[in-house]
């Protein structure tokens, strides 16, 4: 391409890394059209090749001038960006009315009070309510009002089992442990030695009895996960009680000070928090990420930056769920699930 012109067009791009998996099938990208990390890697070349006519010093002052490099301070996040308008449209409430809803709300509030609820009228009384919930959340509910409402979204099951009602999935906790579990020995490969944390899990590993080992390589891939994209762990799951940083979900580890520890613990005390609230507590540290994961669809939230890739490769690659508008992979996303093929 490079003798033709320096600055092709993207039909040029394209055309290009056709040809190039169309001779070369082995290169096909696993996910998506097919040549989408050849596409970007051509522009990236291109690019970097296009050195400027200018001196450095030239290009550094047009730089400040625009405003390069000047470093602006964002005031801290105290609540999470909701999705301004649901991409599906939720459909009419039929068959109930604010006073029916009410009393099924009262029902549930009840239920919640009990040592063991009945979970049949559980599931029954939350599906019932199912599209009126929605319609309040995705008008703007605030996240202590659904779960003061809706006590069972306070719940690792009740937050499972709302993702399941939007995304007619019977059993995510099932779908997510079989089709993770199956990626597992893959991205441990991936993160051998990116990071402190995996030299706790390998050491962890090393002492374990060979029956928790497979338990204990799910609970790392699962924790390591941002690691694989360059994200940052802080965003995802932190130790101890501090206050988390971000207002999105989080997952707190309460009990525990060192990562070893928690490798070696079958059981681990976990908490989920966003915007300074306690939505549910559970006692392992599988169950508290996809509750956490769960409640960006339940409470209506956008994915924020910080933490993108992680919970798009859950929800597309893990969970195998899309929703009509969802934008194409990432290629820094394509590039990982083509290394886990």
């Amino acid at each position: 391409m490079a003798q033709y012109t320096l600055y092709p067009s993207n039909c040029d791009y394209v055309n290009v890394a056709k040809a190039l998996i169309l001779k070369f099938p082995f290169l096909r990208d696993v996910e998506g059209n097919g040549y989408h990390t050849w596409h970007m890697s051509l522009k990236r070349k291109f690019k970097s090749e296009r050195a400027p006519l200018v001196s450095d010093e030239e290009v550094k002052r047009f730089k400040e001038r625009f405003g390069h490099g000047v470093k602006r301070h964002k005031p801290a996040e105290t609540t999470c960006q909701r999705i301004d308008s649901p991409s599906v449209q939720q459909p009419d409430v039929v068959g109930e009315d604010s006073i029916s809803v009410d009393a099924h709300v009262k029902i549930l509030q009840e239920q919640y009070q009990r040592t063991q609820p009945d979970n049949a009228v559980v599931n029954e009384r939350m599906t019932r309510t199912f599209h009126w919930r929605r319609r309040e959340i995705t008008h703007g509910m605030m996240t202590a009002q659904a779960i003061e409402k809706y006590p069972f979204l306070r719940t690792a099951t009740g937050l499972c089992q709302e993702v399941g009602r939007i995304h007619k999935v019977t059993d995510l906790n099932l779908r997510f442990r079989e089709n993770f579990s199956e990626m597992v020995p893959s991205l441990l490969k991936l993160l051998r030695g990116k990071s402190t944390i995996e030299k706790a899990y390998a050491d962890s590993r090393g002492e374990a009895l060979v029956e928790d080992t497979i338990g204990m390589d799910f609970k790392a891939a699962l924790i390591l996960l941002p690691t694989v994209f360059k994200e940052k762990l802080e965003n995802y799951i932190s130790l101890g009680k501090e206050e988390p940083a971000t207002p999105y979900p989080i997952v707190q580890l309460l009990d525990s000070c060192d990562w070893k520890k928690v490798f070696c613990e079958r059981r681990n005390a976990a908490v989920v928090k966003m915007e300074g609230l306690e939505i549910c507590r559970t006692v392992s540290v599988e169950d508290a990420i996809l509750a956490a994961f769960c409640a960006y669809f339940t409470f209506n939230l956008a994915y924020p930056p910080h933490i993108r890739n992680t919970l798009t490769f859950i929800q597309r690659h893990v969970l195998k769920v899309s929703e009509a508008g969802d934008k194409p992979l990432p290629t820094a996303l394509t590039r990982i699930i083509n290394l886990l093929a």
